[in-house]
């Protein structure tokens, strides 16, 4: 993966200028992180400020809690991520915003990271026959999808996206590797009330690039993962890969957000850090990993671990003392029964005394070993 200078130089030569990433947590009321590079500018493209630049390109580290379920499953999907994104920001006429956006967007792929072109295709939506015909004179190969569309967060504007798509040449899975948003009409109604000038947000995350450029099979097994990942597998018991690597991911945003500044709390962002800390914990107690070690990983690969280390060990801390009561009153469930916990005393403990599932479960298993040997 090319550095950020190389980023900056090869989008320079289109007239996008440099933007540094801002602090993950967002400046938006409306939302606790910033969950991609263009909710920046969305007072631009939603509501027509004008921006210091209207030609911008930056790299801009994110971090989003809506796919939290997918995180160590679906190889692509990840809490904390840095996202490449270059805006034209109501610069220009439909024609020439998509003709430099589409143009700079494949030449970086293509020429300056050199993935193969035949790996690559794109989706376009079937009435946007301006990008088609962009992409028509670069070569390449299109698949017509209606549901390219998209509006601004108030819905106030619409607009086309057009994807660029990776096939991996290995496994001959697809995954959308670059996303070039069209901001182009007023209202909700496509092709309705035209803009005579239109915005662009257009982007990648850094992950997936690398993912491409290398061929890997999924994120976790290219460069930016697998070494962690790896450091924190040789610790664990766990047969099953991807708990491993769900527990790299939690670290990663966890690491971030408190080598920004958060603390653990019960509130907003807060809450999501204690949240990641604490599921990293649990994970940690599942797979037999020591924490310190996993937080040591953790923070070196990221940040650092002594930026991070008394913060996390602070917060399990008070985590421990909040689960001594539901393990005092679990060892009283057991103790009057021999029998596995019932779903209703497994709720119990979970609803009444904040005693995770997952870590009853731990207990069980760990008390059926005990009743065997």
């Amino acid at each position: 993966m090319k550095s950020s200078d190389d980023i900056r130089r090869h989008f320079g030569t289109f007239g996008f200028k440099w933007q540094d990433s801002v602090p993950i947590v967002s400046a938006n009321p409306k939302l606790l992180f910033n969950i991609s590079g263009g909710v920046v500018f969305e007072d631009v493209i939603s509501h027509g400020a004008t921006p210091e630049d209207s030609r911008v390109v930056s790299v801009q580290t994110c971090l989003r809690t809506d796919g939290w379920e997918k995180i160590g499953f679906s190889g692509r999907h990840h809490l904390a991520f840095d996202m490449l994104g270059h805006f034209s920001l109501y610069e220009g006429k439909e024609a020439e915003v998509k003709g430099v956006m589409i143009e700079s967007a494949w030449r970086y792929l293509t020429e300056c990271l050199d993935i193969s072109p035949s790996t690559l295709s794109a989706t376009v939506h079937p009435q946007d026959a301006t990008s088609q015909m962009v992409w028509k004179g670069l070569g390449v190969r299109t698949v017509s999808n209606d549901g390219n569309v998209t509006y601004t967060p108030t819905r106030n504007r619409c607009g086309v996206r057009t994807e660029i798509v990776w096939e991996n040449p290995g496994t001959r899975r697809s995954m959308e590797l670059w996303n070039l948003v069209f901001t182009e009409f007023q209202g909700e109604s496509l092709f309705e009330s035209p803009m005579e000038v239109i915005a662009a947000d257009s982007g990648a995350s850094i992950d997936r690039i690398v993912t491409a450029v290398e061929c890997s099979r999924s994120d976790y097994e290219n460069s930016n993962w697998k070494g962690v990942v790896d450091s924190i597998a040789e610790l664990s018991r766990a047969k099953d890969r991807t708990v491993v690597c769900r527990l790299a991911d939690l670290g990663k945003a966890a690491v971030l957000l408190v080598s920004q500044g958060l603390r653990p709390g019960n509130k907003a962002a807060d809450y999501v850090l204690r949240k990641l800390i604490r599921e990293a914990f649990i994970l940690c107690q599942q797979t037999s990993i020591p924490f310190d070690e996993f937080v040591v990983i953790s923070g070196n690969w990221w940040a650092s671990a002594e930026a991070v280390q008394t913060v996390f060990a602070e917060e399990v801390l008070k985590f421990e003392k909040g689960l001594e009561r539901g393990r005092k009153e679990y060892q009283k469930l057991v103790s009057r029964s021999t029998g596995p916990l019932t779903e209703q005393d497994t709720e119990y403990l979970s609803s009444t005394f904040g005693f995770p599932k997952a870590l009853i479960k731990l207990e069980e298993a760990r008390r059926n070993a005990g009743g065997m040997s």
